[in-house]
């Protein structure tokens, strides 16, 4: 009899151990397929870089270290984006959302509700993690007074999973600006509030100037919204420099 226990209790360990084993297999083909999806249009964006795969898994590093340097944000000012290759992609990729020295660089999609991209990457295939995309209501040209832009909160830091970083006192000081590239312009932003949302409801903009709302979807990370509020700076053609950024040299990165 305890033989038979035992042999039952074997095949239960292994077929717990199976189905565990199986589920995280899951779980992380789900993110290398978002990875490769996100690395591919990336590379749309003049950007050789790619998250890696110990990136994607969670293993690696955010990107999210080091702050800001006024080369980089040149450099970001300069960026040009080809937006005729990403409509040809995706007509509904309206923007392109960039924070320098964070993994935070994506297309913007928008579409006629706010359900679709929840589950659809930016080729509008579908995909758990979604892709990063405009309130359906504000202004694709992003004159709204508010223009709240949403994307997951994912484990590995992708989308909005680094977003919650700016709770951090030193890291807000250090990433204080962020690109919004449009097809005729690029805005630069500077950051103006944080705030963790205990509910699904987005707070209205109750400031005397326009703002960009970037908000984490909640997905595969459980627990608050966050919200992070930015004003614009400046708005300037597609590549043209800031005068009152540095000369940027063939060193700069963007990364």
């Amino acid at each position: 009899m305890d033989k038979f226990f035992r042999s039952v209790a074997f095949g239960v360990a292994i077929a717990i151990i199976a189905f565990t084993g199986y589920y995280f297999a899951n779980i992380a083909y789900d993110y290398i397929q978002a990875a490769m999806s996100n690395n591919g249009v990336r590379q749309l964006s003049g950007k050789t870089d790619n998250d890696s795969l110990w990136q994607t898994i969670g293993l690696g590093t955010a990107n999210d270290e080091g702050g800001q340097t006024a080369a980089s944000i040149a450099a970001a000012q300069k960026r040009i984006i080809d937006f005729a290759a990403l409509k040809k992609i995706n007509p509904q990729i309206i923007a392109w959302l960039y924070i320098p020295n964070t993994r935070i660089d994506y297309p913007i999609a928008q579409a006629k509700d706010n359900v679709f991209y929840l589950h659809h990457d930016f080729y509008g295939r579908p995909s758990f993690s979604g892709c990063v995309f405009l309130d359906k209501d504000a202004k694709p040209d992003f004159t709204s007074h508010d223009s709240p832009v949403y994307g997951h909160h994912m484990r590995n830091k992708s989308m909005f999973g680094s977003l919650n970083y700016f709770r951090q006192a030193s890291f807000r000081e250090s990433h204080q600006i962020a690109f919004v590239y449009l097809p005729d312009k690029t805005i630069k932003y500077q950051f103006v509030q944080g705030q963790l949302l205990s509910g699904k409801t987005l707070p209205p903009n109750t400031f005397d100037f326009d703002t960009l709302t970037m908000v984490t979807c909640e997905y595969d990370q459980p627990g608050d919204h966050y919200m992070v509020r930015e004003k614009p700076l400046t708005i300037r053609a597609p590549g043209e420099s800031d005068p009152n950024d540095p000369p940027t040299t063939a060193s700069a990165s963007t990364k």
